[in-house]
C-alpha cells in the first residue's frame, strides 16, 4: 500500500443555525459582498430548517467508505477536511502531520475538476502543505470521476426511480435539466472552467444515454446575485420558463453536478426553481443526489485501490 491515509476534501457547510453567518462571512471573505447580501443568504437557511445536511451526510458516506474499504481489507484511516466550514483544511492537516501520517490520497467530494470545485480545494491543500510545519506531508489526488461507471450507474438508478413516478406514455416526452453549479465563462481551452463544460456535458450524455432518454439539456444554477462578470449559461429558470413556453407537464431535475444536498439543492433547487415551475402550472420532480448510494462508496474504493497498485 503506498499510502497512510484517506482524505475526503469537500466545501463545508453550517450544521447549527447559529453558524450560518459566520460561515457566510467566511466563505465570502475578501469578495466584498455586503452583510445584507449575507443576511438576506441566511434566510434561505431559515427555508431548509436552519442550517445544512451537507456535513453530516459527508460523515455518513465516510462511515459508508470505511466499511467498503475493510471488506477489502484495507485498513487506512479516513479524515474529512472542509474549504470553507469545519473541520477546515487548516485544523485537520495539522492534526494528521502530528499523528505521523506523511502520504495521503486526496479526493475532491466532486466528479469535476473546475477551479471552483476540484482544483480549488487541490491549490487550497497545496498551499498548506507548503508550511514548513507540514514538512514532509504530501498527497496524491484523485480527480475527475465524472465518467466512471458506478456514478452514472448511481444516478440512472436516482433518475428512474422518478420516472416510475409517471405515466409510461408520458416518460420519454417529459424534459430532464441536468443542472451544475454555474462558474464564472472562460474562452480559454485550458482554463480549468472550460474543462469543466465539457466534463459536464459528457456526465449528462452518459447519462441520458443508459436512460435512453433524448430529451435533455445541460443547465447551471446558482450564480450569485452579486456576480459581475459573464456566467455560465443557459441559466436554470431560462429554461424552465421556455419549456413552459412550449406547453411542457412537468421537469424533472437531475442535479448531477452536487453529490449531496446543501442550500443549493433544498432552496435554489426545491424552493426557488420548484417555484418557478409550479407558478407556470408544470410539475416539479428532482432526482436524489447520489453520495448516499452504495454504488459511490463503492466507486471511492476502487478508485482507492486503483491508485494504490499504480
Amino acid at each position: 500500500m503506498n499510502f497512510d491515509h484517506i482524505l475526503l476534501i469537500g466545501y463545508g457547510a453550517p450544521s447549527q443555525p447559529e453558524e450560518v453567518m459566520p460561515y457566510l462571512r467566511a466563505m465570502s471573505e475578501g469578495r466584498g459582498v455586503p452583510e445584507e447580501c449575507l443576511k438576506a443568504m441566511a434566510k434561505h437557511y431559515d427555508v431548509i430548517g436552519g442550517a445544512s445536511p451537507y456535513n453530516e451526510q459527508v460523515a455518513n458516506f465516510k462511515a459508508n467508505l470505511e466499511k467498503e474499504l475493510h471488506s477489502a481489507g484495507i485498513t487506512l484511516p479516513v479524515f474529512i477536511a472542509m474549504k470553507n466550514w469545519n473541520p477546515f483544511f487548516k485544523d485537520v492537516l495539522p492534526e494528521i502531520h502530528k499523528t505521523g501520517y506523511r502520504r495521503g490520497l486526496a479526493i475532491p467530494l466532486t466528479p469535476y475538476r473546475s477551479a471552483a470545485s476540484g482544483a480549488g480545494y487541490k491549490g487550497s491543500l497545496e498551499f498548506l502543505m507548503s508550511s514548513p510545519a507540514m514538512a514532509g506531508l504530501n498527497y496524491q489526488f484523485i480527480e475527475g470521476w465524472y465518467d466512471q461507471t458506478l456514478f452514472i450507474e448511481a444516478e440512472v438508478e436516482e433518475v428512474s426511480r422518478v420516472f416510475q413516478t409517471i405515466d409510461p406514455a408520458e416518460r420519454a416526452g417529459t424534459p430532464i435539466l441536468f443542472s451544475f453549479h454555474s462558474l464564472p465563462s472562460h474562452q480559454d481551452p485550458a482554463n480549468p472552467m472550460s474543462r469543466y463544460a465539457e466534463e459536464v456535458r459528457v456526465a449528462s450524455a452518459l447519462v441520458a444515454e443508459q436512460l435512453g432518454h433524448n430529451k435533455w439539456t445541460v443547465v447551471y444554477q446558482s450564480r450569485p446575485i452579486s456576480a459581475r462578470t459573464v456566467w455560465m449559461s443557459p441559466e436554470i429558470e431560462e429554461e424552465v420558463r421556455a419549456l413552459a413556453a412550449k406547453g411542457e407537464k412537468r421537469i424533472i431535475v437531475v442535479p448531477l453536478g452536487f453529490l449531496c444536498d446543501h442550500a443549493e439543492i433544498l432552496y435554489d433547487l426545491d424552493h426557488a426553481v420548484c417555484g418557478v415551475i409550479e407558478k407556470a402550472g408544470m410539475q416539479y420532480l428532482r432526482a436524489k443526489t447520489v453520495l448516499h448510494h452504495p454504488k459511490i462508496s463503492a466507486l471511492f474504493k476502487t478508485l482507492i485501490c486503483q491508485r494504490s497498485l499504480n
